[in-house]
């Protein structure tokens, strides 16, 4: 089956060899460039108050530095590295992590530094064009009063956050940057349930084909399932280990009434890891079920053509016989030889029938 990430994986390579040699702290992007301009978008909110700038440019970004009470600055496509620089520079960001940032490939990772906190994801979403699971790089910086996040690409993902605040639903717009910190995570990890539980219903779907039709593509889409749970694990076990270190390290930006929220995330995160190890179980079993179901299917084919082949094994012999045009056969002579033998040969077929079925092999 063609993976349809292997352009993309290539480009990506080709864009990390570019590297070789730089010093450390270079910035480079490595991911998929588009074509459209970064997006800024800023939100300043306090409990009485809530600002939206869809359209704000750097400059609004860095005066946002310590201005408002709590400020989002959220930046969709990272290519422009000039910006990302500007940006980085003001807030203090080390160059190695913004190093970081622009690399889309980045494992999942926590950071904490004296002024900030850099916290790198992996957004999960399914591709129905390419039948295949995607991943996005989300990387966060919370500061005293203010949140960048950092998006490979535009999606739709902050919304539920977004409407939060523009609402004032919940205690979001009453507590602090760290709160909108964990509030943005939180709504990342929730989107996993939603990609494993679409998992699980494929797996379902693939099991009852598998038991009434396994074909060629029932076996494809094993591989693709299991491909997709491996990128799974291999996203969420870093990202609970980044998990546990929020939880429990004393880091100075998270309150301690915001920490317990990180270890809600932390038991999700367990959660998602227990479905996946027990899909990817089921997965191997598809995959047995699979090649015994045509195993099986292959044996009934094979005892059909045995069965048909027995009865007409002494058909042909008593054909051969007679047709092998000798004088001396007084039975070619016989005014009813041809219809006796049709009898003979029929007796045959019925006889050898009722012992097939009663041996229960038909």
């Amino acid at each position: 089956m063609k993976n349809p990430h292997t352009k993309k994986q290539s480009t990506r390579k080709k864009k990390v060899s570019q590297k070789t040699g730089l010093p450390p702290g270079s910035m480079i992007f490595i991911g998929d460039k588009h074509e459209e301009a970064p997006e800024l978008t800023i939100i300043d909110y306090d409990s009485s108050k809530f600002e939206a700038n869809a359209n704000a440019t750097v400059q609004d970004a860095m005066a946002r530095k310590d201005a408002a009470p709590v400020s989002w600055i959220n930046i969709d496509q990272l290519h422009d590295v000039e910006l990302m620089e500007k940006l980085g520079n003001h807030y203090e960001i080390h160059p190695l992590l913004m190093e970081d940032i622009l690399n889309t490939d980045l494992r999942p990772k926590v950071e904490d530094e004296d002024d900030y906190v850099m916290l790198s994801l992996k957004m999960l979403n399914y591709s129905e064009q390419h039948d295949s699971l995607t991943t996005d790089q989300i990387s966060l910086i919370l500061g005293k009063n203010y949140v960048i996040s950092f998006k490979e690409k535009p999606d739709t993902v902050f919304e539920p956050v977004i409407n939060r605040l523009s609402s004032s639903k919940g205690t979001i717009r009453s507590r602090g940057a760290d709160y909108l910190f964990y509030a943005l995570t939180d709504v990342i990890i929730d989107n996993y349930f939603t990609i494993i539980e679409n998992i699980g219903n494929d797996l379902e779907k693939l099991e009852d084909r598998i038991f009434n039709q396994p074909g060629e593509d029932a076996l494809q889409e094993i591989h693709r399932l299991k491909g997709d749970l491996l990128q799974i694990r291999r996203i969420t076990y870093p990202i609970r280990e980044s998990m546990r270190k929020l939880e429990n390290d004393e880091i100075e930006l998270i309150e301690d009434k915001t920490r317990k929220y990180f270890t809600d995330i932390y038991e999700h995160i367990t959660q998602i890891i227990e479905t996946i190890e027990s899909y990817r179980e089921t997965v191997s079993g598809l995959k047995d079920l699979y090649l015994s179901s045509i195993s099986f299917r292959m044996n009934k084919v094979m005892q059909v053509l045995t069965i048909i082949a027995t009865i007409f094994i002494p058909l042909t012999f008593l054909v051969g016989v007679y047709g092998m045009n000798f004088d001396n056969m007084p039975e070619l002579h016989w005014k009813y030889a041809y219809f006796i033998l049709w009898g003979i040969m029929i007796s045959i077929v019925v006889i050898l029938a009722f012992f097939f079925k009663k041996k229960k092999w038909i």
